[in-house]
C-alpha cells in the first residue's frame, strides 16, 4: 500500500508501530518523520518523533495514540565499572532472594506475577554507593527530556531534592514480569516519578528474551497491542515515567547463574514522596 500511496498517513503510522514492536527504533523514527511531513498537525506523530529522536517531549501530550516516553542511554558506565558489576554481582548468587510485589500495602511472593531474584539490601547499598553518583549526574537531562517538572531541579542540590531507591535483580530461565505500573507500588516510598533499568550481562549475551515492553497509553496491551520493545543491551540504561504500563518478556538461558539477565532497577522520587 505504501509503495502505491507513499503519503498514506495510516500506513505510515502502522509501519512505525510495527517497527517499535520489533525494537527497531531507527526504522520506526523514519516512518514517523514521514508521517509528520505528510500530516504536520498530527500530535501523536510529533510525540513519537520527539521520543525516538531523543528530543524533549512536546509540552502538550496527544489525547490519543501516545507512545510511552523513554530515554535510553548506551555505554552508560565506564568499562571498569561495568566489569566490576559483571564480576561481583553474579558471584553474590547466594545472597539473591525471590522478588516480592506489593499487594494491599504488604510485600508478598507471587510467582504468577513476577519471577525474579533480587540481591539482599546490604549488598545493594554497596553497589548503590558508587552507582548512584553516575545516575544522579544524568538526571537533569533525563527529567528535562521527559518534562518531569515536579522536581524543579537545582544542579547544586540534586541529592537533597531527589530520592533514588535501587534494586539489583537477576532474571533467570523462565523469569518474567507481567504488565504493571510502578507508581504507588514500591516498598519504601509510594509515588515514584521516574523508573529506570540498567542492564548488564555476559558477552556474548547468554539468554534470549527479557525485553522491556513499554505499552502505549490508551491502547490495548498484550499480543497485537501497541508498545515499544527495548532489548536489554549490556551497559545500557532506560528511563521512563513510573505510571507507564510495562512488562518483561520471559527469559530463556542456560543453567548457570551467570547466564541470567542482570539489572539495576531504580525508582526516582520527589522530596515529599517518602
Amino acid at each position: 500500500m505504501l509503495a502505491a500511496e507513499p503519503r498514506n498517513a495510516a500506513a505510515l503510522a502502522r509501519l512505525g508501530d510495527i517497527e517499535r514492536r520489533r525494537g527497531d527504533f531507527a526504522a520506526a523514527l523514519t516512518f514517523y518523520r514521514r508521517l509528520l511531513a505528510v500530516a504536520p498537525d498530527d500530535a501523536s506523530a510529533a510525540w513519537a518523533v520527539a521520543v525516538l529522536g531523543g528530543d524533549r517531549l512536546p509540552e502538550a501530550p496527544p489525547p490519543v495514540g501516545r507512545i510511552a516516553p523513554f530515554v535510553r542511554m548506551t555505554d552508560f558506565l565506564p568499562p571498569a565499572s561495568r566489569d566490576r558489576l559483571l564480576r561481583d554481582v553474579p558471584a553474590a548468587g547466594e545472597r539473591f532472594v525471590p522478588a516480592r510485589i506489593r499487594v494491599n500495602g504488604t510485600m508478598v511472593l507471587n510467582r504468577e506475577v513476577r519471577e525474579a531474584l533480587v540481591l539482599d539490601e546490604p549488598t545493594t547499598r554497596d553497589v548503590g554507593s558508587w552507582f548512584l553518583p553516575k545516575l544522579r549526574a544524568v538526571l537533569p537531562e533525563v527529567l528535562w527530556r521527559l518534562r518531569v517538572e515536579d522536581l524543579d531541579l537545582d544542579l547544586g542540590r540534586i541529592e537533597t531534592k531527589v530520592a533514588v531507591y535501587l534494586e539489583v535483580a537477576a532474571v533467570l530461565n523462565g523469569g518474567f514480569g507481567l504488565a504493571h505500573r510502578d507508581d504507588g507500588v514500591r516498598e519504601k516510598t509510594r509515588h515514584p516519578l521516574v523508573s529506570c533499568v540498567y542492564y548488564f550481562h555476559r558477552a556474548p549475551r547468554p539468554f534470549v528474551g527479557g525485553d522491556l515492553l513499554l505499552h502505549d497509553a490508551g491502547r490495548a496491551g498484550g499480543a497485537g497491542g501497541a508498545f515499544s520493545r527495548i532489548e536489554p543491551l549490556c551497559n545500557s540504561i532506560v528511563f521512563f515515567p513510573s505510571d507507564c504500563l510495562h512488562e518483561i518478556t520471559p527469559v530463556a538461558c542456560g543453567a548457570e547463574f551467570e547466564d541470567g539477565r542482570f539489572s539495576i532497577n531504580g525508582w526516582i522520587h520527589g522530596p515529599n514522596s517518602a
